[in-house]
């Protein structure tokens, strides 16, 4: 596999003369003034002095940034002080000794569909700087709608265009790439491999796989993350078998199950374990109409680029709570915009209206 990931160094000389240097240094370090001086502005005069003063006495806190698809590189300040810019902006929603804590933790994604969405949301807010993310599958147009990719980028590996998206924001990032994906002769390495995972976040669709990496990490006492899609809200799982080694998988909603038993359902048969996973009182109702038409008027599950967004975020919540040693038990977390947004969701006549409507549900499947 071709290493596109970036290359990092402090001597200029190491530089290819044809390669293009785009000047950073600068703007970067009046940036980091202002950050430890919040008692100036911009505008604020007779400040110039102070700024090239400080400037100059970290001139020498610099590195040059060179990325292959790009074939350019970026002058710019070390990981130290990037790290400082690019979180600058949390603080104080964000301490800095939880910032540094995120930043410490290591996570492995399975399955960039949402877990695109998730993964950029923890590159952008300074999470994890060790990562292991894996897809075997390519850039779709049909993606395009919920995952961070471009009409450039179709026809090519999922895990390669997270990777690179991850790189241009966080260069300091260290990447570990599964591109042929997780399969029951990797799963064990993705999980528990070096470097070992404090959190797995499952987001595949292979049955087994999500049973079998449970297992996994249930021996390991490493905490399982999920979000799941549901319409324009999202499901949060938390499972932390860190604190409940004993902890029944997928919340004892399905029973402990021989894995070798999935490996030949049908399709409806998967439809109807991944619902009772997903625990059909919890959809909304246009998802449990959506899931009735999939192999009818639609394809596939759907899955809508907001609501991807939406995981990310809780993901990026429950992470931080995690790496802080924070409340964050097992459960089931629901965000559903439309209980929060529509005026008359939770009137009893509504209520009552979506219970009967999950009954018809159930009995479509037979449950």
């Amino acid at each position: 596999m071709e290493d596109f990931s970036p290359r990092i160094t402090k001597r200029r000389e190491d530089l290819s003369s044809d390669v293009p240097i785009i000047e950073n240094l600068n703007s970067a370090l009046e940036e980091l003034f202002f950050i430890e001086h919040p008692q100036y502005k911009k505008r604020t005069p007779d400040i110039t002095g102070m700024v090239d003063e400080f400037i100059a006495s970290h001139r020498d806190d610099d590195c040059f940034i060179y990325y292959p698809s790009r074939n350019r590189t970026i002058h710019t300040v070390t990981e130290e002080l990037y790290f400082r810019l690019r979180t600058s902006r949390n603080r104080n929603i964000v301490v800095q000794d939880e910032q540094l804590k995120f930043r410490d933790l290591v996570v492995g994604i399975a399955g960039l569909s949402v877990g695109s969405a998730i993964l950029e949301a923890i590159a952008i807010s300074g999470g994890p700087k060790r990562i292991k993310i894996a897809d075997f599958d390519t850039v779709e147009v049909t993606n395009l709608n919920r995952i961070r990719a471009g009409l450039p980028d179709v026809g090519l590996n999922k895990t390669h265009v997270a990777a690179e998206n991850v790189w241009e924001l966080d260069p300091f990032a260290e990447l570990t790439l599964f591109d042929q994906g997780i399969s029951r002769d990797t799963i064990d390495s993705f999980i528990a491999g070096t470097p070992r995972l404090n959190v797995f976040i499952d987001e595949m669709d292979s049955l087994d796989l999500k049973i079998i990496g449970r297992m996994i990490c249930r021996a390991n006492k490493i905490p399982v993350l999920m979000a799941t899609d549901n319409g324009d809200g999202v499901i949060l799982d938390v499972e932390r078998f860190d604190l409940e080694p004993e902890r029944k998988l997928f919340h004892g909603l399905i029973p402990e199950m021989d894995v070798e038993a999935l490996k030949n359902l049908s399709f409806k048969e998967w439809l109807r374990l991944a619902t009772q996973i997903v625990g059909p009182e919890y959809l909304t109702e246009s998802m449990q109409d959506s899931l009735l038409q999939i192999g009818k008027t639609i394809p596939a599950v759907p899955q809508l680029g907001a609501s991807a967004s939406i995981a990310g975020s809780a993901m990026c919540f429950a992470l931080r709570k995690i790496a802080n040693g924070e409340d964050m038990p097992s459960g089931r977390y629901t965000i559903n915009l439309e209980e929060k947004l529509i005026s008359h969701y939770l009137d009893p006549d509504m209520v009552d209206a979506r219970k009967k409507k999950t009954e018809m549900f159930l009995k479509s499947f037979g449950q």
